[in-house]
């Protein structure tokens, strides 16, 4: 008998699970199923990385699939975001005082804006990093730009539709 009810405890918890009962939205999404994101504005000096940075969060929240992507004016919430500023400072040295790593880091001012209200769900400013050696060539740098730009995208997207 007390495995009949167990059984039954499972499938009751299954069948409330299934239909919808049970939400793993993030803190931000609440009642936002819609968002858009538009091309992101660049103040800095780094040719193209708004595009890049707007691209990228864009196929996160499409893959992921809690929130549907659309239009501005269809949209319950925007995500607005300016790429304020990008450094690269050395990182190590060798003993002959040598660069051998650099440290790539940009600073995003990102809002969440409620189209609704027209108020700011939240706003902050993120600063991600990430460490390149230092060879001279280029796409060692772009891969510390792209990590620097995964660091970004997850955290955005953990901010919004993040487990609760």
């Amino acid at each position: 008998m007390r495995s009949f009810r167990f059984s039954w405890l499972i499938a009751a918890f299954m069948i409330a699970a299934l239909s919808g009962c049970y939400s793993f939205r993030g803190q931000s999404a609440g009642a936002i199923k819609s968002i858009a994101i538009p091309t992101f504005e660049n103040e800095s000096t780094e040719f193209g990385l708004a595009e890049r940075v707007t691209q990228q969060l864009s196929d996160a929240f499409r893959t992921d699939g809690t929130l549907r992507i659309t239009s501005e004016d269809q949209a319950d919430a925007i995500l607005h975001g300016r790429v304020l500023r990008v450094e690269d400072l050395p990182y190590t040295a060798s003993a002959n005082q040598t660069v051998e790593e650099y440290r790539f880091s940009m600073t995003c001012q990102i809002e969440l804006l409620d189209t609704k209200t027209q108020t700011p769900i939240w706003s902050q400013n993120n600063t991600e990093w990430a460490i390149y050696p230092y060879t001279g060539q280029m796409a060692d740098r772009d891969q510390g730009i792209q990590e620097a730009v995964n660091k970004l995208q997850a955290d955005i997207l953990n901010r919004i539709v993040g487990s609760w």
